[in-house]
């Protein structure tokens, strides 16, 4: 199929004011998880434990095996790590709470991922009401 000439300039214009992507952090109130994922690619969940589930690329083009990860039970989680679930909390400090109360080995595994990739050290999550998906 061809595209017509006319067709193209129009379709540049668009792809080029497509943002690039960004590696993000947000609350989802609804399944009560935190979600992060820096990479843009498409995934699947893989439960590793009762607090991670880690994000893998659905296709092995040689990146990283690591994409990302869910925290899953956030209110139960952060009043045991005495955390509010309210404001802005740097994800960092939420990982820091979950080492120091949970330091089991598949807990240290993820964490290590985490900890070997700076594009989550500057994440951070809105609790906020209006800003939780």
């Amino acid at each position: 199929m061809q595209i017509n000439e006319e067709v193209m300039p129009e379709l540049d214009s668009i792809l080029q004011s497509i943002p690039e992507f960004q590696p993000f952090a947000f609350y989802d109130k609804h399944l009560d998880c935190i979600r992060v994922q820096i990479v843009d690619c498409s995934v699947t969940e893989e439960r590793v434990n009762r607090i991670f589930t880690v994000l893998k690329p659905n296709y092995d083009d040689a990146g990283p095996q690591f994409v990302g990860f869910n925290i899953k039970g956030i209110r139960h989680l952060f009043n045991q790590i005495r955390l509010p679930l309210e404001g802005v909390i740097r994800l960092t400090d939420i990982i820091d709470g979950i080492v120091k109360n949970f330091p089991e080995s598949t807990v240290l595994s993820v964490i290590r991922k985490v900890q070997t990739n700076d594009k989550y050290d500057d994440l951070e999550i809105q609790f906020d009401e209006r800003m939780a998906a």
